[in-house]
């Protein structure tokens, strides 16, 4: 998965405290906490384990996530069962709210290392801790766009896998030639429905890409604002940049002069030969 370099804010909703597991592992080693113990009181390395493993767990979550998107989306052979198709469609939510659980809780986690680099009596802050966190923000936002990435890919393919058997049911109903006039006319009110439906989840989607738009928005806001914030806060900068824009337009009208001058001489020496 790819991960950018960026600080914005998680979009994810944050927990006070989550509730770890009794035993985590890593590369570094085994961390046994008590289950009751919350986020606030662990350290700064209990913390930075745990979201390493939350992490782990998400990735495999989204995997699995796009793999039952991938069956979704292929066309059904002849040798695939009905219930090995209703395994998956019962498999998708339970996939999806474990995922969104995961993301909650390592937002959690984040929100708890963010707590305990503001206490630097307890916890000795440097440079390497804050770009720590900072990384776990953006792989928190990368998951996020994932997820919702996922989602929608799943929702089409549901949606695509729908429309192609409203599509066969109307061939069979039109190749039926023994159905009644009532029997035609209730499956033509089913398909309408099932139209109206198809429309409805459709202008949801349109209005959640519409808020996604709108919020991606005020992120590019604040971060106009913040970097105004940082310009402001160091003095002299507003002269460094004068100067650099004062260098580059002097650099230019040297280069405009010789270009000039030799442009004159080379017509001088073309009149006099």
């Amino acid at each position: 998965m790819h991960r950018t370099g960026s600080s914005t804010a998680i979009s994810m909703p944050s927990s006070p405290s989550v509730m770890v597991s009794s035993t985590t592992n890593d590369d570094d080693g085994d961390l046994s906490v008590p289950t009751s113990m919350s986020n606030a009181s662990l350290s700064w390395d209990q913390l930075r384990r745990q979201a390493r493993q939350v992490e782990n767990e998400i990735e495999l979550k989204l995997a699995t996530l796009s793999k039952l998107g991938a069956s979704v989306s292929s066309p059904p052979s002849h040798t695939t069962s009905p219930d090995s198709i209703a395994m998956n469609s019962m498999g998708k939510p339970s996939q999806e709210l474990e995922t969104e659980e995961l993301l909650r809780k390592l937002q959690s986690i984040i929100t708890s290392m963010g707590q305990v680099l503001d206490r630097p009596s307890a916890t000795p802050t440097n440079p390497s801790m804050i770009h720590m966190l900072e990384r776990h923000k953006d792989i928190l936002l990368d998951y996020n766009k994932e997820f919702r990435r996922v989602k929608s890919n799943i929702k089409a393919a549901q949606d695509r896998a729908n429309l192609m058997n409203q599509v066969q049911d109307e061939i069979r109903i039109f190749n039926t030639a023994n159905e009644s006039g009532s029997d035609y006319y209730l499956s033509e009110r089913n398909r309408i429905e099932g139209s109206h439906r198809m429309t409805d989840m459709i202008l949801e989607q349109a209005y959640a890409t519409r808020q996604d738009i709108s919020h991606q928005g005020r992120m590019l806001r604040n971060i106009n604002s913040r970097v105004g914030g940082v310009i402001g806060r160091i003095p002299g900068i507003n002269n460094l940049i004068s100067r650099i824009n004062t260098r580059r337009k002097r650099d230019t009208l040297i280069m405009a002069g010789v270009i000039s001058t030799c442009i004159i001489l080379i017509m001088l020496y073309w009149l006099h030969t």
